[in-house]
């Protein structure tokens, strides 16, 4: 702020040391500041403060507790009440809004990236070295240690607080619910197809196009051209 008012303070200075000559004033032109706030009145429309929607800056814990409501609502029926949800989401709103955005910064970190992009190298090209054969379909019990240690890996996701509420059964066949979900073919790929446009959006690939068009274009100038018929 102090930085701020220093840069205004110092481009006032500049417009009162510059030469000014005022204009001739006309008698039947009504005065400019009167003009000017009666278009400003009628092209600005009174803002209503209680149009603001308070609801966007939590928008994710409140996903959050709806999925979290909807698990208790077999265990816990007295705590889904219209009253109750709105306590919850007042007291505890912007603490679980909080913790979702560092999660979410933690798993989409640059060394979280690398670690991602290793295990899918690993898994294309084992060794750096494209396989000759297919891979060997996988045996019934790996595909249960594979999922099982997925499974831990989820709950390890999990605070405390929220597994001894719902109970570590419940933990569990929610997550098992979700990798259930992720069997499915057509659902793999269309999940594949929507972190691919994430990952082409996150890499902005639009502004290296542009750059290197106006790269291209300052190359094709005639000053250019005609250096280039000069040294030929």
């Amino acid at each position: 702020m102090s930085a701020m008012e220093s840069f205004i303070e110092k481009q006032t200075k500049l417009l009162e040391m510059q030469p000014t000559k005022a204009p001739e004033k006309d008698p039947e032109q009504p005065p400019k500041g009167r003009v000017d706030s009666c278009v400003s009145d009628a092209a600005v429309p009174a803002q209503d403060p209680s149009n603001s929607d308070p609801g966007t800056e939590t928008e994710l814990a409140d996903t959050a507790l709806d999925l979290l409501l909807l698990l208790l609502t077999e265990q816990w029926k007295w705590l889904c009440t219209e009253n109750m949800q709105k306590f919850l989401r007042l007291i505890f709103g912007t603490l679980v809004q909080r913790w979702l955005e560092v999660q979410v910064a933690n798993l989409t970190s640059p060394q979280r990236w690398v670690q991602y992009l290793l295990l899918l190298q690993e898994s294309i090209w084992p060794g750096g070295v494209l396989p000759k054969f297919p891979r060997p379909v996988r045996t019934q019990e790996q595909k249960l240690a594979a999922e099982k240690q997925a499974l831990q890996s989820l709950m390890g996701v999990l605070p405390d607080l929220v597994v001894e509420i719902l109970g570590v059964n419940k933990c569990r066949l929610s997550w098992g619910l979700v990798l259930e979900s992720l069997q499915q073919p057509l659902i793999n790929r269309h999940l594949i197809y929507c972190l691919g446009d994430i990952i082409l959006e996150f890499l902005d690939l639009s502004a290296s196009v542009e750059e290197s068009a106006a790269t291209t274009s300052a190359s094709d100038t005639p000053g250019n051209s005609k250096r280039m018929g000069v040294s030929s």
